[in-house]
């Protein structure tokens, strides 16, 4: 049961954070979620409507994403005052990018506004979890019934499922790009603080709002198969899966092993813009994603592949004059990471897949490698 707590809005702790695992935890206890590949945020609506967007460093967005904020302004009269948690997106058409949604962090202020865009929840094949599940759960662990969720908040009866395959063809709906809020967390609701209840309550109370949230605002579904859900963003080219233990309060930041992410290897289509050049010879391919910098990468270039790229596109006098830069900059300014080297800039981009770990929050894949030159498919 949740109890009421009026320092919501006034003492947020740093959101709880997952920690990184190497595999899926296994058994009853767990349940599995897609992880979105966004930027993460509080969202506090008080009494009078108000709208605060909180990141995860504490710090106030709502000039960032106007639009958000307008979204749930329109919507604050049915949801009540409540406190969200969740990844806001920017949805391409086929998948969520990192690269987008950083862009607009950047902006330090956004003077415009673009759509928030309806999205239905992917299909991965597999049915969500469900409060039976827990009951079913309990009477073979203990042969008691597993307590119901808090039903005291007015909430309406929470769908029959916000998205399950029985109702939508397997893999992912057609949805215009645009940002989408996803949420994964229900802290308050009705001024009552719900951080203490188990996880499996927070997330169920937070699918009775469903029926609530307009187009833009989407409950990310909660699955019992995590192998069959990993083999699913596997395949679909999704960052990866975050484990969470159904009986987990909400703890503050990473002080904790209730909250785990295991990350698929990114597989990333890029353009080669330049080409980093040492003693004469091509050493490293400079990338760009969607018209930025993303960072440079030399795994996987292979002797032969730098002897061919030295004697096609360097040339021979291209530093003659004491300059470190030739050709063309294909960016607004030179990435500081790039102001000591030698580079010779592309007269036209070369396609070609690059994998790694994550986009880090500058932009940047984390841990590069070349996979090969070209587009996929």
């Amino acid at each position: 049961m949740g109890t009421h707590d009026s320092s919501m809005s006034e003492g947020m702790v740093a959101p709880m954070a997952p920690i990184t695992a190497a595999k899926l935890p296994s058994g009853e206890e767990w349940g599995y979620q897609i992880k979105w590949d966004g930027v993460r945020l509080l969202a506090l609506i008080g009494e009078d409507k108000s709208v605060q967007l909180i990141s995860r460093q504490g710090l106030l967005k709502n000039l960032i994403y106007p639009e958000l904020v307008a979204l749930l302004q329109g919507c604050a009269s049915s949801l009540g005052r409540c406190v969200l948690d969740g990844e806001l997106i920017s949805w391409t058409g086929e998948r969520p990018s990192f690269q987008r949604v950083l862009q607009r962090e950047r902006t330090r202020g956004y003077g415009g506004s673009s759509a928030m865009t309806e999205l239905r929840h992917p299909d991965p094949g597999i049915a969500p979890w469900r409060s039976s599940d827990a009951a079913a759960a309990s009477q073979r662990n203990t042969g008691a019934s597993a307590p119901a969720a808090d039903d005291s908040f007015g909430l309406p009866n929470r769908p029959e499922s916000v998205s399950t395959s029985s109702q939508v063809a397997h893999g992912i709906f057609p949805s215009p790009p645009g940002l989408v809020f996803v949420l994964f967390d229900l802290l308050a609701v009705d001024g009552r603080d719900l951080r203490q209840l188990p996880f499996r309550e927070r997330h169920e109370t937070l699918l009775r709002l469903a029926p609530l949230l307009p187009n833009g605002l989407l409950v990310t579904e909660l699955y019992s198969d995590g192998e069959a859900l990993w083999r699913w963003v596997s395949n679909a080219g999704w960052e990866g899966v975050v484990s969470k233990r159904l009986t987990s309060p909400y703890r503050e930041a990473k002080k904790h092993r209730d909250w785990l992410k295991t990350k698929t290897a990114l597989l990333v289509d890029v353009d080669i813009v330049g080409l980093k050049v040492r003693e004469g010879q091509a050493v490293s391919l400079i990338m760009s994603l969607d018209g930025q910098y993303f960072g440079s990468v030399s795994l996987g270039l292979t002797g032969e592949m730098r002897a061919l790229l030295t004697s096609q596109l360097v040339p021979g006098n291209a530093f003659a004059d004491g300059r470190s830069q030739y050709g063309k900059l294909p960016f607004p300014t030179l990435h500081p990471d790039l102001k000591r080297e030698r580079i010779v800039w592309l007269e036209q981009p070369i396609p070609c897949t690059v994998t790694g770990l994550e986009i880090t929050e500058a932009g940047q894949l984390r841990h590069p490698k070349l996979a090969s030159f070209g587009r996929r498919g």
